[in-house]
């Protein structure tokens, strides 16, 4: 959710500004500026809309200068408009802001006694104002951001600019993430370290409280007590290449098409499990119960696990909404007890927040995490990196399917740890196989195609199955909805007698995944009800399921026979497919969908 990126050292700020911003588009947004401190003092450009028209308007009026700051807007308080978008500006100073400020009401009430005159809608515009008031109190900039920040209840990373302070960046941070990287005579901030990638060589992560100011030669950090901080260095990924569709139209086409690469790269990691050995640093097999905690997709990738897990090994498991878990009563910590948090970004607001609960009561918490240099991964206790690389699409595809194989390795190896004489070598014989049963599953888009075109004028879809393929059925329906804007439900198979069989009728497209083979007749019962009541069936299995329902099914979402404990990642292939292409037949941007942000950095 929204992205900021600044330089200063720059000899054209405004375009390196503007390839930052480019990098940081599929966090989501609705606006675009940027502001350049040059020779005639801090000009500002903002458009509504992309980055490329925000390129187009400083084509028209360019802004020379070495030093900038820039802004991705996803809209919290107020329309997406110019008006709104940032920076925004008072007297002697330009900011840009990531995160929410609660008391801005009250903070816009005082301010505007005080003479400030407001132009947008926005909770952030009270900061610039709180800045502009210190700096005429006789305060230097970073100790008027400083004072500014110390007012504001909620979240924020800002980056600041002033008058007088040619070629030096502000920087504060306290809940929404912010990186300063270090280039050759140039330094950067970003929300994101990959926008660094071939800019800056090391890296560091402002905590929260933490303030910052930066010149073209160094970085100077003070934590919340105003003292001088060192931050760990981080390295900075090498150039990412990953930036480009390469031959696919989309970043999410790419990005289901890399999965069989990504699978190996994992597996080379995971498979011998020594990796695991190492990364966690606490006896496996004293573990009696795990806790689960994510959002969105990450969360129904923790609710398959949490079938592997208990069933693999008994380890009594719970799953949990970050937004609501971190609200909730938490019991004292039992012995035996961990948590595993689950995040592609490892920024997601309400999982960080939850982290810090558990980490009070004392729950020891393994992070899996995409991004290895987020806050998620840095505080947590022990870390599993899920090792998908860069996703770009909004909708997340490859970093699901990396959290379900990650997590696979995991449930592998507490039931080993537990003694419990499953043969776990057949386990890992079927991850071995894995790729090759992606890159199957990935032949039969054609099918998948005709499917989608069945869909393009559908406004509700019904995903059903039973046990881990419940919440894989989640999985699908959201990314129906989130790609396509297509109403869509998921249900447990069994459930359908307890109300969703109202929904039913003529017009009703109805996925079902085949889980189990020992499941399987009584999904087949379940599909004849929803037959009877003329549902449009489309059944995602294997040739033998797609057999034991062709009497009701109108379409099949084939996929090649698989081991039952890899079949919930195979499955999840036309499942991505189809929300894919339904969203492209549909004419819709299927990699920014609308409202929509790609790390949710905000409650």
């Amino acid at each position: 959710m929204c992205g900021i990126f600044a330089v200063t050292g720059d000899t054209d700020a405004a375009a390196t500004l503007v390839a930052g911003l480019k990098r940081l588009e599929y966090r989501g947004y609705d606006s675009a500026g940027l502001a350049v401190h040059g020779p005639e003092g801090i000009s500002i450009r903002k458009e509504a809309g992309n980055v490329s028209a925000l390129e187009a308007l400083v084509g028209r009026l360019p802004v020379p200068g070495a030093t900038g700051i820039a802004h991705t807007r996803w809209a919290t308080h107020g329309a997406p408009a110019r008006a709104n978008s940032h920076p925004h500006a008072a007297p002697g100073v330009a900011i840009v802001h990531n995160g929410i400020v609660e008391n801005h009401a009250e903070l816009r009430e005082e301010l505007s006694a005080r003479g400030a005159r407001f132009l947008s809608e926005t909770d952030t515009e009270v900061i610039p104002w709180l800045v502009s008031n210190a700096l005429e109190r006789g305060a230097d900039p970073w100790t008027a951001l400083n004072e500014a920040t110390a007012r504001l209840e909620g979240s924020y990373a800002v980056a600041m600019m002033a008058d007088g302070a040619e070629g030096e960046i502000f920087a504060a941070r306290r809940g929404s993430p912010i990186v300063a990287g270090i280039g050759e005579g140039r330094t950067y901030l970003s929300s994101d370290l990959n926008a660094l990638s071939g800019l800056a060589r090391h890296a560091v992560a402002l905590e929260d409280g933490d303030t910052a100011h930066l010149t073209p030669s160094r970085i100077d950090i003070r934590d919340m007590n105003g003292r001088p901080a060192n931050r760990p260095l981080l390295d900075v990924p090498a150039a990412v290449t990953t930036f480009d569709t390469g031959v696919h139209k989309h970043f999410m086409a790419k990005e289901i098409f890399d999965q069989p690469d990504v699978i190996e790269h994992i597996n080379r990691l995971y498979l011998d499990g020594t990796a695991l050995d190492q990364l966690l640093t606490l006896d496996v097999s004293r573990i009696r119960r795990i806790n689960f905690v994510a959002c969105g997709s990450s969360y129904y990738a923790a609710a398959v696990a949490r079938h592997w897990v208990q069933t693999l090994s008994g380890v009594e498991c719970t799953v949990h909404v970050a937004s609501e878990y971190r609200y909730e009563t938490m019991p004292r910590a039992y012995p035996g007890e961990v948590a595993v948090l689950v995040s592609q970004s490892g920024e997601t607001a309400d999982t960080l927040a939850v982290l810090e609960r558990l980490q009070h009561i004392g729950i020891p918490v393994i992070a899996m995490v995409n991004e290895t240099g987020s806050t998620m991964a840095r505080q947590a206790d022990m870390m599993l990196p899920l090792a998908a690389g860069p996703e770009i699409g909004v909708a997340s595809t490859k970093a699901f399917m990396a959290q379900l194989l990650v997590m696979a390795h995991f449930a592998i190896h507490i039931a080993q740890a537990h003694a419990t004489g499953l043969p776990t070598g057949r386990l890992r014989d079927a991850l071995a196989d894995l790729p090759d049963l992606v890159r199957a599953a990935l032949h039969n888009e054609p099918a998948i195609m005709e499917a989608a075109l069945r869909m393009e004028h559908a406004r509700s879809a019904i995903f059903v199955g039973r046990g881990a393929f419940h919440p894989l059925a989640a999985e699908g329906a959201l990314k129906l909805k989130e790609t396509s804007y297509i109403h869509a439900e998921a249900f447990a198979a069994g459930e359908l007698k307890h109300g969703p069989l109202a929904l039913i009728d003529a017009d009703m497209p109805v996925f079902a995944l085949a889980g189990s083979k020992a499941m399987l007749p009584k999904l087949v019962s379940n599909v004849r009800e929803i037959a009877a009541r003329g549902g449009k069936i489309h059944v995602i299995g294997d040739r033998d399921d797609v057999l034991a329902m062709s009497g009701e099914a109108i379409g099949a979402l084939t996929i090649p026979r698989s081991h039952d404990f890899v079949r919930p990642m195979v499955s999840t292939v036309p499942l991505q497919l189809l929300s894919y292409h339904t969203a492209t037949i549909r004419g819709l941007d299927v990699d920014r969908p609308r409202n929509l942000a790609k790390s949710v950095t905000v409650e």
